[in-house]
This record gives structure tokens, sequence and C-alpha cells, in this order.
């Protein structure tokens, strides 16, 4: 230690672009919320090293509109509704969105949950784990998440192959949902779906199904089916595609997140 006026902690620099995000932070309206939101900001971000140049841009431009999205998020909220945010939520969203920015659909959910934490109408569903929740998503996970329509039942299927000479089944393809957007591939989103009955966001029951039977005939309408098809005619007639339905639905856990993080 060189004298007695020497810093304890000699930070390094920031590069220009997460230093002007930290310094924006501090501007209003986010310097209603006390400085625990940059100080914290400027903690998680300060120390990250890029080696690469496209990707040290590509970074700075995503922590750009990351930074602007927080801020107005954070500048939406109605002044008397405005409160210091839980240090908690926030230090845990901040160190955990930095490996996920480049993510426009979870970004969206890190800033919902800073912003929710900071505006008294919402902090009380505010929960530490939504944090590590987001952390543990794809992009697809957020998006089939974002579909689900509260207090409703959602149909599955599983793909599987009925062996009619001794009377038994194997699965070919599990948890499989169609949901209400194209341009996926099905196993991903039997993925996303497994994915999100780890995390708790949904339930899946297998024993039971819809009564509406015409919700399962979709199923037998996709190109994956139909490609099982073709290799289960195969067998000829001692082999057959059938669907195995059942149904999935949202948990409390789901409520709250959507509340806070999505809505």
């Amino acid at each position: 230690m060189s004298g007695k006026n020497s810093p304890l902690v000699d930070l390094p620099e920031l590069p220009d672009s997460i230093d002007n995000a930290v310094k924006n932070l501090i501007d209003k309206p986010t310097q209603g919320i006390g400085q625990t939101l940059s100080d914290v900001w400027y903690l998680v971000f300060g120390g990250i090293s890029q080696t690469a140049d496209k990707r040290r841009m590509k970074y700075a431009h995503d922590l750009e509109l990351y930074k602007q999205e927080l801020s107005q998020a954070i500048s939406s909220i109605p002044e008397e509704s405005l409160i210091e945010p839980n240090i908690q939520i926030t230090a845990q969203a901040l160190e955990n969105s930095k490996y996920c920015i480049e993510s426009e659909e979870l970004r969206k959910l890190f800033v919902n949950l800073i912003s929710k934490s900071a505006d008294s109408h919402y902090a009380s569903n505010a929960h530490p784990s939504f944090a590590e929740i987001i952390k543990q998503m794809s992009p697809l996970d957020a998006k089939i998440l974002k579909s689900f329509h509260p207090e409703q039942h959602f149909p599955l299927v599983d793909y599987v192959l009925k062996d009619y000479s001794n009377n038994s089944f194997k699965t070919l393809i599990s948890n499989v949902y169609i949901p209400p957007f194209s341009g996926v591939d099905l196993e991903q989103v039997c993925t996303s779906i497994s994915s999100l009955k780890r995390l708790g966001i949904i339930e899946i029951v297998t024993d039971i199904f819809l009564a509406d039977a015409s919700l399962y005939e979709p199923f037998k309408e996709t190109s994956d089916y139909q490609a099982l098809s073709v290799y289960a005619a195969s067998f000829r007639d001692s082999k057959k595609l059938e669907t195995k339905n059942y149904l999935g639905y949202l948990t409390p856990l789901w409520e709250n997140f959507y509340e806070v993080c999505v809505k």
C-alpha cells in the first residue's frame, strides 16, 4: 500500500461502452431508485473481458440496448410507486444476465424482473430465484412460456410405436407440444417443455388427458409424425405409430413469474 489515501481495491478501467452505460444509469430517472443499481451494475459488468473485437462490439451493442431498455422500464414506473430495489434480486439478476443479454427474449425477462423489483405494486411477488430460472432458460423456453394462457391446461403427447405382436410400445418422442408459432424444430420444443417442467414452471400429468379429442388431432399432422409413420409402415401390420395423449398445466410459480418477468 503506497499511502494512506490509496484505494483499498484498484478496479480496472471499463471499456467505453460499459463505462458509458454505468454513467447513464445514474442519470434520471434511474437516480430515483438510489445508487444501488448502478453500483451493482459496475461490479457485475466492469470486469468482463472480451478477446474478439467482433464479439466485443456485439456485446457492447447488446449491453447498450439492455441499459436503454432497463432505463425505459424504470422511467415508466409512477414516481409514487418507485422504491429502492431488493439488492439480492438486483445483484443476482445483473450477474446472471451478463450471460444472456445477447438474447432479446431473455434480456426482456431480466429487464422486467429488475424494474418490477423497484415497483411497489410488484416487488412483493419478485423472488430471488427468478434470476436463476431465467439464466437456465433458452430463448425458445422463454418464447414458449410467454405463449401459455393463464388457467389453461394444454395438450401433450408422446409419439409411440405400438407393437401388436406382443402388445408393447416404444416411445419415440416424448413431451410433444405444438406452440402457437412456426419455424421451430419439434424436438427442440420437446426439450423446452421438459426444461420448463424441471424449472417448476409447468407440471405434466401423463395419466390424464383432455376430454376434447380434437385438441390432439394436430399432433398427427406434423412433419415429424408423418416421417415416423413412414418408418412404422416398414414393419407392415405388426407395428403402428400412435399418440399417447396427456396434458400439462401451469404451476403457481408460473403465475408469479409471469406477473413479474413476462407481463
